[in-house]
């Protein structure tokens, strides 16, 4: 009798296929347990932070993450507290011209910022939510500012600050109101469009920095303060010459001024000649009546060795043996001076030296920025 045997591959086979299928189904198990867990914590988290401002959440740079609308509010009122109060400003060149937010009404609209955040926030999907929270990568989001201003405040500041910035090109002049000449540098003309700075100003309160860099076309100046290089200041008051090079003082002399009777003219002249020895000529007025029609060169003659002649009418500046009228109102509206003194300017001009006579320091006589009629 033969004993049949059984082998036992098969049967370890199908024990190892079923161990298979045993250990897919808790992987899938466990798989399933992990993702419903992690959904469900995440949803969790999700709808308990509801009513707070998610991670990554700005309200123009506050980070109000985890705040309540109330605490967003009152954090963005400390924090921007600078924004808030800061002036708008037009600037031009070194020039600003600023206002205060309380001058045209300027306030942030903070209620409105915060809600916009929140609103932003939570209106992405819950899903994106989620997953933002799992791999930690929130989504950034900066509520953008909001102003409310009074438009017409807005419109006069920016028609007055045009009052300032647009001008026509100035000279440049020598300013001798003081008695001491300051050279006053030109300026060029300047002309910035209104409707374009109203609306750059406009666009500029919805910022941060609340500044606008005006543009303006410019318009050069015709004569510039190159031009200047030595003049002369005479004051009627203290019977003083006294010869520059631009603002540096070279000498100072005493001299004679016109009378009241006949007064040296202020204002800004030039020296159109130089006379070596000069003749005298009479003139015709009253005060000559008495006086030969011409007087040579020489000791007699009312002009000295050294005359100076203005483009001013019958005005020199001339020598005189007169020295006792040095330091007083004693001229027929000429500017006298010692001999020495004439001898000495005389070779430290040339023509076209200009010549400013003021009636005492702080009363010129005339008006120091207006373009004499003689200068190009």
């Amino acid at each position: 009798m033969k004993t049949m045997a059984v082998s036992s591959r098969p049967i370890a086979w199908l024990g190892e296929k079923k161990l298979s299928r045993v250990m897919l189904v808790f992987g899938v198990v466990l798989l399933l347990a992990i993702v419903l867990g992690t959904f469900s914590y995440l949803l969790v988290q999700d709808l308990m932070t509801m009513g707070t401002y998610p991670p990554g959440v700005n309200v123009l740079g506050v980070d109000v993450s985890g705040l309540t609308r109330a605490e967003a509010f009152d954090m963005c009122n400390r924090e921007l507290a600078e924004i808030i109060n800061k002036p708008v400003s037009l600037n031009i060149d070194n020039e600003k011209y600023q206002i205060t937010p309380e001058e045209i009404s300027l306030k942030l609209e903070l209620g409105d910022m915060v809600d916009q955040a929140y609103e932003s926030a939570w209106s992405v999907n819950i899903f994106e939510r989620m997953a933002r929270r799992f791999i930690n990568k929130p989504r950034e989001i900066d509520a953008a500012i909001a102003v409310q201003s009074d438009g017409e405040k807005v419109e006069h500041f920016v028609d007055s600050a045009l009052n300032m910035i647009n001008r026509p090109p100035h000279d440049t002049y020598i300013d001798v109101t003081s008695g001491v000449p300051v050279i006053v540098p030109a300026k060029e003309g300047r002309y910035a469009d209104r409707n374009q700075l109203l609306e750059e100003t406009l666009k500029a309160l919805g910022t941060a920095d609340r500044e606008v860099q005006v543009e303006v076309a410019r318009t050069p100046a015709a004569i510039t303060d190159e031009v200047w290089g030595k003049f002369i200041v005479i004051s009627l008051a203290d019977h003083t010459l006294t010869l520059y090079n631009r603002e540096e003082p070279l000498a100072q002399f005493g001299v004679a001024c016109g009378s009241p009777s006949f007064p040296t003219p202020a204002g800004i002249w030039k020296i159109v000649g130089k006379q070596r020895n000069p003749s005298w000529i009479n003139p015709g007025s009253a005060w000559a009546a008495t006086m030969p029609p011409y007087i040579a060169p020489g000791p007699g003659n009312p002009l000295g060795t050294r005359a100076l002649p203005l483009n001013a009418s019958g005005v020199l500046i001339h020598g005189t043996s007169s020295d006792w009228s040095i330091g007083r109102s004693a001229s027929h509206g000429c500017i006298r001076m010692h001999m020495r003194d004439i001898e000495a300017l005389f070779e430290m001009v040339e023509p076209e030296t200009p010549v400013y006579i003021i009636k005492a320091a702080g009363n010129p006589g005339f008006d120091v920025t207006k373009k004499p009629f003689w200068q190009k």
